[in-house]
């Protein structure tokens, strides 16, 4: 019983800390490439330019992004901001982003 009361107060306490990432969904039947720049790397001076390609298969969800990033669509070269706990939906060729209800900040 005391383990238990212990394990609930640990998970009250790390509970509204815990780090959501974002949705990346692709709708279409076809898969497309993203960049990915990461805030915390993408402009520190010891990595300069910092992004990693990843491809994003048809008709697929994926969680991505936990600290915000910038992502593009290599065939279109849209970029968007996405922030923790955003949806982003490919549908057409186009990324959309869905902004979380707690987190309405601008973005590109």
């Amino acid at each position: 019983m005391k383990h238990s009361a212990i394990f609930l107060m640990i998970l009250t306490l790390a509970s509204p800390s815990a780090v959501f990432a974002a949705t990346l969904q692709n709708t279409d039947s076809q898969e497309y490439e993203i960049q990915i720049k990461e805030e915390g790397r993408a402009f520190s001076i010891y990595y300069g330019a910092y992004g990693d390609e990843y491809r994003i298969l048809e008709h697929c969800k994926t969680d991505i992004c936990h600290y915000g990033c910038e992502m593009t669509l290599l065939d279109t070269g849209q970029k968007v901001w996405v922030n923790p706990r955003d949806e982003v939906v490919i549908s057409y060729g186009v990324m959309r982003v869905n902004r979380a209800v707690n987190d309405r900040r601008g973005g590109y």
